[in-house]
Parts: C-alpha cells; sequence; structure tokens
C-alpha cells in the first residue's frame, strides 16, 4: 500500500518490497525487499540502498520536480523544466519507473549500500563473455563491468531483484567506489595482502548506471522481487526448510574484479580450496532458472582459469601460483588440487563437452597427487612435518587445507579424503569415457588407500580418527568431527563404526555444552593444543573459531553422514535447528574493519567470532540433497 502522510516523502510497503522517495528530489531513498514474503521486518529496516545517495534519475540532476502527484499505485514527479518521473507499483513485487525527457546516456543510477548486504550482478552478457574465450584477460585484472539488461542482483539473506527495460539500447555499468574518507588497511596489521584487493567491499559502495548510447526521449525499467532462488528440494518440506531457501544463493556471492567465487568475496576463487564445495552445490541445481545457468557457466570459467593460471608443470594447482613461478617443493593451499579434479568431474554432469577440455588439466593435476604417496603405503603425504605450525614468513613449512588454524601435517585426513575422492570420481568419469587404462591406475591405488585408511587413521585412545599423522608418528586427534564424517561419507569406514564414532562425538558434544548446535558443528571437540595451532588468540584460543567454534560449512559432511548411518531423526534435529537460525537472523555478515565479529562462525553461546564473511558457510545445506534427500554424488542433473 502507499502511504503520503509525510510531506517529503511518500512510500510503498508490502510483504516483498518496500520503496521510499523524496518528494523534492524524485529520489529512491530507501529500497528493501524480502524475496520469501514472510513479513520480517527486515526489509522495512535496512535500506539496500546507501544513504544520502540512493537512486537518482539523470531528469532531475540540475532541476527539482515541481509537483509529485499521488495516486492509488504510483507516483509522478514533474519538473519544472517540462520532464517526469512516473513510478507505478503494479502489484506487491513490481515497480515500473519510467522517466520522460532524457537528454543524457544516464538515466537511472543507484548506489548500492555495500555494508549491509554486498550484492552481486547476474547478467547473461558476463556469461557469455566468458563462455567465448578462456585467456580473454589476466584474471587479477580490475576493471568496471558492463551488463545486458535483464540483470538479477542478489542481496543475501534479502533475496533477488530482477531489473529490465524495453527499450533495447539499456545497458548498465556496475563500478566499485572506494571511500576517500575511510582508505587504508582495516582488517589488522598483517593483512596488507589478498584481503586489501577489494578495499571498496570494505568501506566504499558500489555504483550501478542504467545507461542508453542511442537518444531515447523515454525509457521504463521494470523492477522485479523474486522469489526465493534455490533447488527443489528432493522431499516434501515444510517451513522448517525456509533457511535453506533463503541462504542458498549466499554461498555464490562473486568476487567483483575476478568474477569467480573463492571462499570470501575478497578473496579469489582461482584455483582456491573451496571450489569442489561450490562444484557439488550446482550438481543439484536445475536449468528451471537462468541465474543457475549463469552461476555454472561463470564457474567453468574458474575452474579452467585456476588450470591456466595456477597449475604449475608438476601438475599442482594453486591459489599462489596465479601468475608465479612455483618456488616451494609444495605450496600453502594444498587442497584446489583435488578440489579442481572433483569440480571437472562435477562440471561433466552438466556440460560434458567443456569437461573435455578441462580433463587435461584434471588429469595432470590427479597425477601430482599420486606423487604424493612418498612411502607407497596407500596414503599421500604432504611436505609438512604436523609438529610445528610456522609464521607466515616461514615459507615452504606452513601447511594450509580448509582447517588452516591448525598445523596439518604428513598424513593428512582431510586432504586425504579429497585426493580420494577426485581419484575415485575422476576414475568413473575416464571408465564413462572408455579410457579404461588411465582409470585403472587410480583405482589400483584407490585400492591400496582403502586397505591401509583406518589402520593409519584410527587412534585407540579416543576410538576415533584422527587429524592427522606427523612426521614423527604422533596422533593428533582433538576429537575432530570432519575427520570421522569425510571418512563416513567416502565410505572409508564400516557403516556401523562410522554411527559408534558419530553417537560418542554427539555425547561428548553435549557433555562440552553445545547444545542443539544451531549455530553450526564445532570441528573439533576437545581444545587443541596450542602447539598445534597458531598463535593469535582472538582466533585461536578456545571455543573461538576453528578452536571449537561452530560454522554451517562442518555441517555438510556431518549430517550427510548421520543420515547415511541410519542417524535420521537425530540429524533432522540439527539440521531443522541450524536452518531456523539461518532463516531469521543475519548470516551473511558482509565484510568489516576486523575479524572474529562475523557470524559465519559462533562460539557455543552464539557470540560472532568469524572469519569475514565466509560463503563457504553454508555449504551444509547440501546435506538436503545428499543426506536427507539421499541422492548420489556427483548427482545426476538430467
Amino acid at each position: 500500500m502507499i502511504e503520503n502522510r509525510h510531506k517529503k516523502y511518500v512510500a510503498f510497503n508490502s510483504s516483498f518490497l518496500s520503496a521510499t522517495f523524496e518528494k523534492d528530489t524524485g529520489k529512491m531513498a530507501f529500497l528493501g525487499i524480502e524475496s520469501g514474503g514472510r513479513n520480517r521486518d527486515r526489509h522495512a529496516t535496512f535500506n539496500l540502498l546507501l544513504p544520502s545517495c540512493g537512486a537518482t534519475s539523470s531528469i532531475f540532476k540540475k532541476y527539482k520536480p515541481s509537483v509529485c502527484e499521488v495516486t492509488d499505485n504510483s507516483f509522478i514527479f514533474k519538473g519544472e523544466n517540462g520532464k517526469s518521473s512516473t513510478v507505478e507499483f503494479t502489484n506487491d513485487k513490481n515497480i515500473l519507473w519510467s522517466i520522460d525527457g532524457i537528454t543524457d546516456k544516464d538515466i537511472l543510477r543507484m548506489d548500492l549500500a555495500i555494508k549491509t548486504a554486498p550484492p552481486t550482478v547476474w547478467s547473461e552478457s558476463v556469461c557469455k563473455k566468458k563462455k567465448k574465450t578462456l585467456k580473454s584477460r589476466n584474471p587479477l585484472c580490475a576493471h568496471k563491468t558492463k551488463y545486458s539488461l535483464p540483470i538479477y542482483i542478489h542481496f543475501p539473506d534479502f533475496g533477488f531483484l530482477k531489473i529490465e527495460s524495453d527499450n533495447d539500447g539499456v545497458y548498465c555499468v556496475e563500478e566499485m567506489l572506494k571511500s576517500a574518507e575511510r582508505n587504508g588497511l582495516g582488517l589488522g596489521y598483517g593483512n596488507y595482502e589478498y584481503h586489501t584487493h577489494m578495499n571498496a567491499l570494505h568501506y566504499g559502495s558500489c555504483a550501478i548506471t542504467f545507461r542508453s548510447d542511442a537518444p531515447s526521449n523515454r525509457v521504463t525499467l521494470r523492477l522485479t522481487v523474486l522469489d526465493e532462488i534455490y533447488p527443489t528440494l528432493p522431499f516434501d518440506n515444510d517451513d522448517s526448510w525456509n533457511g535453506l531457501k533463503r541462504c542458498w544463493m549466499n554461498s555464490f556471492t562473486l568476487n567483483r574484479k575476478h568474477f569467480d567465487m573463492g571462499d570470501n568475496i575478497c578473496l579469489t576463487g582461482i584455483a582456491h580450496l573451496s571450489v569442489h564445495m561450490k562444484s557439488d552445490l550446482l550438481q543439484v541445481m536445475g536449468e528451471d532458472k537462468p541465474v543457475f545457468d549463469m552461476v555454472r557457466r561463470v564457474f567453468e570459467n574458474q575452474i579452467m582459469n585456476g588450470f591456466l593460471y595456477g597449475q604449475v608443470e608438476d601438475g599442482e594447482v594453486n591459489f599462489d601460483y596465479v601468475g608465479r613461478k612455483k618456488t616451494n617443493p609444495m605450496c600453502d593451499f594444498i587442497d584446489s588440487t583435488p578440489g579442481s579434479v572433483i569440480a571437472t568431474v562435477g562440471i561433466s554432469k552438466w556440460n560434458m563437452e567443456f569437461a573435455k577440455r578441462l580433463l587435461p588439466y584434471a588429469i595432470k593435476a590427479a597425477d601430482f597427487i599420486m606423487t604424493l604417496d612418498t612411502d607407497k603405503d596407500g596414503i599421500f603425504e604432504v611436505p609438512f612435518p604436523g609438529d610445528y605450525i610456522a609464521q607466515e614468513e616461514e615459507v615452504g613449512y606452513r601447511q594450509r587445507n580448509w582447517w588452516d588454524n591448525f598445523a596439518f601435517g604428513h598424513k593428512d585426513i582431510y586432504f586425504n579424503c579429497l585426493c580420494h575422492r577426485a581419484l575415485r570420481e575422476l576414475s568413473e568419469l575416464l571408465y564413462s569415457l572408455h579410457r579404461e587404462k588411465e582409470a585403472e591406475k587410480y583405482k589400483a591405488q584407490l585400492k591400496k588407500f582403502d586397505n591401509a585408511f583406518f589402520d593409519t587413521f584410527y587412534n585407540p585412545e579416543s576410538t576415533l580418527l584422527s587429524g592427522w599423522i606427523s612426521r614423527n608418528g604422533k596422533h593428533h586427534d582433538y576429537m575432530f568431527t570432519f575427520a570421522v564424517s569425510m571418512a563416513i561419507d567416502e565410505g572409508l569406514i564400516p557403516e556401523d563404526e562410522g554411527r559408534r564414532m558419530l553417537l560418542l562425538l554427539l555425547e561428548e558434544m553435549k557433555k562440552e555444552g553445545y547444545g542443539d548446535l544451531r549455530f553450526g558443528i564445532p570441528g573439533n571437540v576437545k581444545p587443541v593444543d596450542p602447539a598445534d595451532t597458531i598463535d593469535w588468540p582472538c582466533m585461536s584460543d578456545w571455543g573461538q573459531y576453528e578452536n571449537g567454534g561452530l560454522c554451517g560449512m562442518n555441517g555438510f559432511h556431518f549430517l550427510s553422514s548421520m543420515y547415511k548411518v541410519g542417524l535420521d531423526a537425530e540429524a533432522d534435529e540439527i539440521f531443522k535447528a541450524i536452518l531456523k537460525t539461518y532463516d531469521n537472523d543475519f548470516t551473511h555478515s558482509g565484510l568489516m574493519p576486523g575479524y572474529v565479529s562475523s557470524v559465519d562462525w559462533r562460539t557455543k553461546n552464539g557470540v560472532p567470532c568469524g572469519y569475514n564473511y565466509l560463503a563457504d558457510n553454508y555449504y551444509f545445506l547440501l546435506a538436503a540433497f545428499t543426506g536427507k534427500g539421499r541422492i548420489s554424488h556427483p548427482a545426476i542433473v538430467r
């Protein structure tokens, strides 16, 4: 309904859309959307536009409106120069914004409030451009971005806004704008590398300008709040699954400079350690929604660039090699090599031809993995001793898998489970392509691995699996939940034994006071020895961040494995408790100046102790499909 009770403002509000306009400027001063239409107050409270800037039509740059006429469903702003702007609300999700008397190329400018909800713009034009050429530019170059319409703007935690025009010549340009007043480092004295690349995401704004190169006296833009975008659930669902619907697309927030998806919108996703998670999520996204196809196209280009720019001669794929030569025996972020292989197989499920183009690179990466079984026992060893965590400057002696707080090294269960999956899925793909000889090479290694895995990682003292075994033979076991659950998901331990281990972990979590796990799953249930973690109290003390903090990412394997061993009731209870949090709370915390303020990690009491908007936080949502939905993974989408 339209509200016209104030002398300066006129407003519209529905369950899906809130918008306020200034009568004396014709400017949209407030925009809020709620794709779920669940009558939350947030869309009428948090402005998605930058205050003081808002959204302004070009016709009133010099001349203010002299008249604001209000009808039952529209506002008409008439300028003293004879120009006019009409805003019509055709239903509770739509705005028709018509602008007459345009003389500039610029038609309308929207300044988006990044701090509230860092948005991602999806457009077919960017995807097509990427699809045509794979070496169009160095992926580390920055640029403004031009989009054809329609565009789909995703505001995490709020939803999607589609913007289209009835004029064929209208397009839009997105530009990141730094704040001159708040420039400089804001993420700690030592964070002078990757996190500073996207400074405008910390302290600036994002301007989207709609333009037309050809003269056009009248342009109409249609703004539509879309329904929540998520894959069709493979089971009957009720409102308890609303958290999945609201948060699914939060995983794919784009890094604007590079147009890829890392674990974080600040870090490039090229050859990064979370690429396999994006691939997993994409495999259950069908072809019924245009945004899904756009995400897949961007992701395909991302993986190719990872191979082109981040793979060195011996086959390793690593973020640290982008634009540089290999200098270390094995670089810091070791997950990206098996992750890139897994992603290649994942891509084959929706685009086999593209996957075939990637296959030589994936085979090269898999062959590198094979060389890591240095003692020929079937288990892969990494060249980090595991009994000491080096400081950042001690290059070559610091291991970093996804759990980068800890001194994982030598025989690393997280890395080994990923490598096992990479070789298993690659061999299955090769068999399907009738390349049996290559597939058999990996199958032979997998057989040795399977025979050695349990005896290698089983710790009789805890009756669980160790996180890693250091070069001196010591087991490092802090009741790592992912050590057990990843192994169950990979079929590396019998289901009855896995069930016993999971029940033991649940019992210990209850003793430690983790309650209903509404904020996620802790990576470890017992405190990590200071010798095995980084020396940074705010990120390493017990209960903080990875050392006992709770995160959604870790919920994927844990929940999926619980369903696999028949703990359905227990898994449902935990899953729905987490989803209730993700439905009602802000879970996309944006990028802020400093650590341990982000809600991607929480203490057991729900206090933020996180990283800086970790997109991997939403990986647990996949368990609805692979766990509860019993979809074998990789999924067959079509």
